[in-house]
């Protein structure tokens, strides 16, 4: 039983090593692009945040009395460690983060993507405003999305009509893709 214990909290350890470098990694992005901010606006807390905030409490509780009392692996306080850092840290930081329109690209609900790596735009309307954004080369064929909140919705449509327009972002003309050609088009935003 040790040993599938110690299996679990090895695969625990690495993805939570790998979700707190992307994490990191992302924040430290949003930090250099902050001054280029266009148009922005908080993401609002899911519904799960304090649950998680919770998590992150025990896993700190749990990483202490693993250490000093229990005598555990180093990996399994280190796991939990990795656990306790995302939870605490790097989620709240995660909120942190402005979604919407920067000078170089646009920062979507789960990512940043450059001007010059989007293939196609288009809104979705019903219930909510939302961006849906297909990036170049995306062999998995992925849609990005941006929450646009109601009152920014137009001042969203002119940045990316202005950027259209100075060419930092060129579009797929056909958004059913039955052109090939890479060409600025207004209608699309």
């Amino acid at each position: 039983m040790n040993n599938v214990l110690e299996v679990a909290f090895v695969f625990l350890a690495g993805l939570f090593a790998v979700w707190n470098v992307m994490s990191f990694r992302s924040y430290f992005l949003y930090l250099q692009l902050a001054a280029t901010a266009e148009l922005t606006w908080y993401m609002p807390r899911p519904w799960f945040y304090s649950m998680a905030q919770g998590i992150g409490v025990l896993m700190v509780l749990l990483t202490a009395f693993s250490l000093f009392i229990l005598d555990r692996s180093w990996i399994i306080v280190l796991s939990q460690a990795l656990m306790a850092t995302y939870y605490i840290v790097l989620l709240p930081l995660s909120l942190k983060v402005r979604r919407g329109f920067y000078a170089h690209g646009i920062w979507l609900d789960r990512a940043f993507v450059p001007y010059d790596k989007i293939w196609t735009l288009c809104w979705k309307e019903h219930p909510n405003i939302v961006l849906v954004v297909t990036k170049k080369k995306d062999y998995l064929s992925r849609d990005y999305l941006l929450n646009v909140p109601g009152d920014k919705y137009g001042e969203a449509r002119r940045i990316l009509a202005g950027h259209i327009k100075d060419q930092t972002l060129t579009i797929k003309h056909s958004v059913l893709g039955l052109s090939d050609k890479e060409i600025p088009a207004q209608e699309q935003v």
